[in-house]
């Protein structure tokens, strides 16, 4: 039985703090599983998926128009910070709209808000990021956004290597072709733009985090991916971020 010194039990054994997440997709299972395997100090996610079918502005209003309820649901599970999770839907909807959802998530909470999209671009401009190679399954379009988002911190967006696919498709693949398109597209991104200085392996939806370490190793330069971005954002936010050696650049870094 766990008694901490003040003779509460099992104290030791509950979570210490609560990241409120909502993630687009309808199934969640990679993302957590990342988490999970790299964070240790008893942080618990609270996931709610709002379910984002397809790649468009009309789909992110509909999966958004519930907001409140999806709010008052986390606060219920006492979160200490919320986290907008996804990148395609600041993607879809533009700098403006993504900046007014994440005020709104952070008055109504009244605690703090931040998103996958602000933590990789934190995560660049720490890293001493200015020339930034993309990879992932979006569109021209999106992409063209999302470099907006960089460009705030004065990061240029070097190129992209993307093979565009909607959620349906894949959300069916498996973990290891998911895995290996990962590791295509980001071998691709580094291999065609060798003036970047760095790699961003977008999508939440795939396994990304060994093979960001991996072309580390390969190619000597920092690869950023959603959930390592998200882990250093997150935890900064509440106070207690402490690196995480033998995961990259990112994670291992003060």
């Amino acid at each position: 039985m766990s008694r901490d010194a003040g003779g509460k039990v099992f104290e030791t054994d509950l979570p210490k703090r609560k990241v409120g997440v909502l993630t687009p997709l309808p199934v969640i299972d990679n993302g957590a599983y990342e988490f999970y395997r790299l964070v240790k100090d008893r942080i618990m996610l609270v996931m709610i998926p709002v379910g984002l079918s397809e790649f468009s502005s009309r789909d992110v209003e509909r999966v958004f128009a519930p907001i409140d309820s999806y709010l008052d649901k986390l606060m219920d599970r006492r979160v200490d910070i919320v986290v907008q999770s996804g990148v395609p839907l600041p993607a879809l909807i533009g700098v403006q709209a993504h900046d007014r959802l994440i005020a709104y998530i952070a008055g109504y909470t009244r605690r703090p808000a931040t998103s996958s999209i602000l933590g990789v671009v934190e995560a660049a401009k720490h890293l001493g990021i200015a020339r930034l190679a993309l990879a992932n399954k979006w569109s021209d379009q999106m992409n063209r956004t999302l470099g907006e988002f960089f460009a705030r911190q004065h990061i240029a967006v070097a190129g992209v290597a993307s093979k565009v696919l909607a959620p349906s498709e894949f959300q069916k693949m498996s973990g290891d072709d998911n895995i290996q398109l990962a590791y295509e597209l980001g071998r691709q991104a580094l291999i065609d733009l060798p003036d970047a200085d760095g790699l961003y392996i977008g999508g939440g939806a795939w396994l990304s985090q060994p093979v960001a370490e991996a072309l580390e190793e390969e190619f000597g330069k920092p690869v950023i991916t959603n959930v390592a971005a998200m882990i250093r954002n997150v935890m900064t936010h509440l106070g207690c971020w402490a690196p995480i050696p033998g995961h990259g650049r990112l994670l291992g870094s003060d």
